[in-house]
């Protein structure tokens, strides 16, 4: 049985089916696991119910997989007002709405909610690879589009995806005017989501572990593109935050009210010495949903919204909900604070928590009653670390008093517990000290000047504040395994079974083949372009539109659209042209059709497949006095149409078919 017009072909279904599960794919990392099983469970019934298995869902079990649903909200998420949850419950809605598509009313809608459900990627995620995949879902939805208007009986080809690349070609102009002249909408891309709180990074405590479980992760934490040469390895200290309070296990930052306040003024320099030149360059920051950003030591930044703390830290107004590039000049030989500490600042880097970590509060008492001066101490304890302690992935746990566990037991760790324990140590011995988070190094592109530093990289370190110098930066690490300092720890741990533990698939796992190695430094430098010239385009929007334009005003705006318009209409209007050409009718055959048309007037009409001089010779048979002239318009149509070596004489044609028959017949 033929089916009617408005049911979905094959071809239809198969693109629409796929179009789901592009959309889905796009949001695996943030559906529960209930959305997943539901979207397997509606493509086997739809393909089970297209086949004739089983028929289409009563509304019994319409009304089940509605109530899953609505549990299944309910219990993943603690309120459905977040972006999450809307975002699932438009894919549930998507699969529900599938399984019962009977018509290609309904496809239209699902293909519709493909466009849109694809496009809320990007709130998530704007990495070239998933703008990739957005485009790929909107190619496959436009193919759907495109196979459900066409037979129902066309095979499978490649016909209508070509269509479909046509179709999207054509609004390339439009969409990069579009780019180019709109403002960056950032308080609405800025959407709080649930997913910052489990997002992997630096975090806003730290606690012996922390550090070593990062390096389980080659996820993208930001990268810095150096406007000269970029300094060595063991001067990227990567300042992200200072933690200065510490409950025996556990360090914090802290909070500053009254006489001290923590943020510095674009204009206040006080407390700060800068020694030579700066550094200068462009860090592009990864969404961790925190306020905190990174820079190299005494930073200062010109960009809006980002403010430089009393402790040489830049914090952002907002949250880091998307990729985001700024500017930043910083000088690598500086004195923080050199004329001493607030009271309030002064009592908070020497408080030790009570009862905690007795051995250690002695032994450091002791050496400070042993040692000339506070720079010697540090001498002695850097000794310690390089003579007695082992740099591991892996170390042992730690009980309540960690630092002493730590310092004269397993003597066993990574960043954190040296930089733990020093700080501890030496507030316990008198002087200031506290703890500062970050990265340490990176890896240097080999032919640009940029540095990709990922999770791994994350490192800890200490500072100690000095009488006229201020505050010191001394790296433990360094001392236990100087390596890590000189060398990318990709590099230095790659053979180590805790490295790369929760990214399996990760190809810095095989960069020691020249061909992997190869993909990773162009992926790195695409994804870094990607980043600057078309994430980061805000940053040269102004400029660009005024060089573009010469003056920006609403005028000269509009006609940019209207001359993007027609540019983008240039190729269908072209389309248009070409194929009313191609479908226009030869003009022999125009005129043989407007005779035919005067002789059925006469009741002479042409037969179907009845070759032209048949028809004159049965008009000649049935009507002889028309005859010579049905025969002469023939003769010379055949001469015109079929032979090559004839001179082209359309006006003769023409003319017999105009001319005045005989009784009876009158002017063509």
């Amino acid at each position: 049985m033929k089916r009617p017009d408005w049911q979905l072909s094959r071809n239809g279904l198969f693109w629409v089916l796929l179009a789901f599960v592009a959309v889905v794919a796009q949001h695996l990392e943030h559906l529960p696991v209930w959305t997943l099983a539901l979207a397997g469970a509606v493509l086997l019934w739809r393909i089970l119910e297209y086949r004739g298995a089983v028929p289409f869902p009563p509304w019994p079990l319409k009304a089940v997989f509605v109530a899953s649903c609505v549990a299944g909200l309910v219990t993943s998420y603690r309120s459905l007002l977040g972006l999450e949850p809307m975002v699932a419950m438009l894919i549930a809605g998507f699969g529900l709405k599938l399984i019962e598509m009977h018509h290609k009313r309904d496809a239209f809608v699902l293909i519709y909610l493909a466009y849109f459900a694809s496009a809320i990627n990007c709130v998530f995620t704007q990495d070239i690879l998933d703008f990739g995949l957005v485009l790929l879902t909107y190619v496959i939805a436009t193919t759907a589009l495109v196979s459900i208007n066409q037979s129902k009986d066309q095979r499978f080809s490649a016909g209508p995806s070509l269509i479909a690349l046509r179709i999207l070609a054509t609004s390339l102009p439009l969409m990069l005017v579009i780019f180019l002249v709109m403002p960056r909408l950032g308080t609405f891309w800025s959407i709080p989501t649930p997913k910052y709180q489990a997002r992997t990074g630096v975090g806003d405590t730290m606690s012996p572990g922390d550090f070593s479980r990062l390096v389980g992760s080659d996820k993208l934490a930001f990268r810095a593109r150096f406007d000269g040469e970029v300094p060595n390895l063991d001067m990227l200290y990567w300042r992200g935050l200072v933690f200065s309070r510490f409950d025996g296990r556990e360090w914090a930052q802290a909070e500053f009210f009254g006489p001290e306040q923590a943020i510095q003024e674009r204009s206040d320099n006080r407390g700060i010495v800068r020694l030579g030149e700066p550094v200068r360059y462009t860090l592009t920051a990864e969404p961790t949903y925190q306020r905190w950003l990174f820079a190299l030591s005494t930073p200062a930044t010109p960009e809006p919204g980002i403010r430089l703390m009393r402790d040489s830290r830049l914090v952002s107004a907002e949250r880091i909900s998307q990729r985001r590039n700024y500017e930043v000049q910083s000088w690598l030989d500086y004195r923080l604070q050199p004329d001493g500490l607030h009271p309030n600042r002064d009592q908070l880097e020497r408080a030790l928590p009570p009862g905690s970590n007795p051995e250690t509060v002695r032994v450091a008492r002791e050496w400070a009653r042993e040692t000339q001066d506070v720079e010697a101490l540090i001498q002695r304890l850097l000794q310690l670390y390089n003579r007695s302690f082992v740099y591991t992935l892996e170390p042992p746990l730690l009980g309540t008093h960690a630092v002493d566990e730590f310092l004269w037991d397993t003597r066993r760790g990574f960043c954190e517990h040296f930089a733990s324990s020093f700080a501890f140590f030496m507030r316990a011995a008198g002087y200031p000290a506290r703890v500062v988070v970050g990265y340490l190094g990176g890896e240097i592109h080999p032919t640009e000047n940029f540095v990709t530093v990922r999770q791994y990289d994350a490192h800890a370190w200490a500072e100690v504040w000095l009488e006229g110098r201020g505050w010191l930066r001394v790296d433990p690490t360094a001392a236990v395994a100087p390596e890590r300092v000189e060398m990318s720890l990709a590099d230095l741990f790659r053979d180590e079974d805790g490295f790369l533990i929760d990214s399996p698939l990760s190809l810095m796992r095989f960069r020691d083949i020249d061909f992997v190695n190869w993909i990773i430094l162009h992926r790195d430098y695409l994804d870094y372009a990607w980043a600057t010239w078309v994430l980061g385009y805000e940053n040269q929007q102004a400029d660009f539109l005024k060089q573009l334009l010469g003056r920006v005003d609403a005028f000269r705006l509009s006609l940019l659209f209207l001359m993007a318009a027609g540019v983008s209409l240039i190729p269908y209007l072209a389309m248009r042209l070409i194929n009313r050409r191609r479908d226009r009718p030869d003009p022999r055959d125009e005129l043989i059709n407007r005779f035919c048309a005067r002789m059925a007037q006469y009741g002479l009409r042409r037969r179907t497949g009845e070759g032209m001089l048949d028809y004159a010779q049965r008009v000649a048979a049935e009507r002889p006095q028309l005859g010579p002239w049905a025969m002469a318009v023939a003769s010379a149509y055949i001469r015109q149409r079929y032979d090559d070596n004839a001179p082209e004489q359309i006006d003769e044609l023409r003319r017999l078919v105009r001319q005045t028959g005989p009784s009876g017949v009158g002017s063509m």
